[in-house]
């Protein structure tokens, strides 16, 4: 996994608030102190950068070409993607007040990892049912947007915008990221931060020594998947014309002692960590969150999840799937 270490976090503190090195390390010894070292030095340095407004690094920014699986982000849309179709399940109806129909889950894959292919438009379902594609085979897809499933992670969604191409010629795929569940689920296994690996389904408890200002999307107020805006108003895939609500997605950088690793929440969780019922009161409003940023920063919790590589920075990150309170004393028995 790659992280900054120590001396890099020092070194951009002195830099952007003209601080020398031993008033930093003062600080961190003394931030190490107050948190019982239940945390690494590296860990300390991100509450410190973070109390003295110093960004570490920067979330990143849709990246504007073709992805993989370990590089899939909620807030992508208009992504194209080369995958092997490994598994493909039975299609499902659902019928809902505002409209019905037919959906089918594919399980795919690349030299990255795996993930659900989502189809809600029904020319595509036809054509899985008809055996235009099948189990084995490449695809080339466009247009596609991505959701956050606390389920499986991270899916890709299409729809009727998207297009796909079987086996594409001059379009070569390596060998494949095979997950051990070919559900896609595998139940989750408590695991110091320094131990994760690529799939696992996790618990890790530890500190939240970083976090950053949360991003917001036009959600579903029933599903709260991202909706499109399309004539006069916002369309949900799963229930039609909707009002929109903003739905936030949170970055947070999490220590455990042994190492750390940035962790990305929705929903439920956004509101666990912040403690806030209506996160949506952040939205445009930095001087608010800076002083939920100051409270939460320090945080002791219990963080259930999925792993996955992000192959742009060369490193392991961390899907919250649950979020729940863990007191000094549970995480000081943890780290025994």
């Amino acid at each position: 996994m790659t992280t900054l270490v120590y001396e890099e976090i020092v070194k951009k503190i002195c830099e952007e608030k003209k601080m020398d090195h031993e008033e930093v390390h003062l600080r961190v010894k003394e931030k190490l102190k107050q948190l019982s070292d239940l945390i690494s030095k590296e860990g300390a340095a991100h509450i410190v950068a973070n109390e003295l407004g110093v960004k570490v690094y920067e979330i990143p920014k849709n990246l504007g070409r073709r992805i993989t699986v370990s590089e899939l982000n909620p807030a992508f849309k208009g992504v194209e993607m080369l995958v092997k179709v490994l598994k493909i399940n039975e299609v499902r109806t659902f019928k809902t007040a505002a409209r019905e129909g037919r959906v089918l889950n594919l399980l795919v894959g690349d030299e990255s990892g795996s993930c659900r292919l989502v189809l809600w438009d029904e020319k595509q379902i036809k054509e899985v049912e008809e055996g235009f594609v099948k189990e084995g085979m490449t695809l080339k897809i466009q247009n596609c947007y991505v959701r956050e499933n606390s389920f499986s992670g991270k899916e890709v969604h299409m729809g009727n915008q998207a297009i796909w191409a079987f086996n594409p010629s001059g379009e070569i795929l390596g060998a494949v990221a095979i997950p051990s569940n070919m559900n896609g689920f595998v139940p989750a296994q408590r695991k110091a931060i320094k131990d994760l690996q690529e799939y696992d389904n996790a618990t890790v408890v530890g500190t939240i020594v970083q976090i950053f200002e949360p991003r917001f999307y036009d959600g579903c107020p029933t599903c709260t998947k991202k909706v499109e805006f399309v004539g006069e108003g916002f369309t949900c895939v799963n229930h039609g014309a909707v009002m929109s609500v903003p739905q936030a997605i949170l970055n947070l950088v999490f220590d455990d002692g042994t190492e750390n690793i940035r962790v990305v929440c929705f929903r439920d969780a956004v509101k666990n960590v912040l403690e806030m019922d209506d996160v949506s009161a952040l939205k445009d409003s930095p001087e608010m969150f800076r002083e939920v940023q100051r409270k939460v920063a320090g945080k002791q919790l219990r963080i259930q999840g999925k792993v996955n590589k992000n192959t742009f920075f060369n490193r392991l990150e961390f899907t919250a799937n649950n979020v729940f309170a863990a007191d000094p004393k549970e995480l000081a028995m943890e780290l025994q």
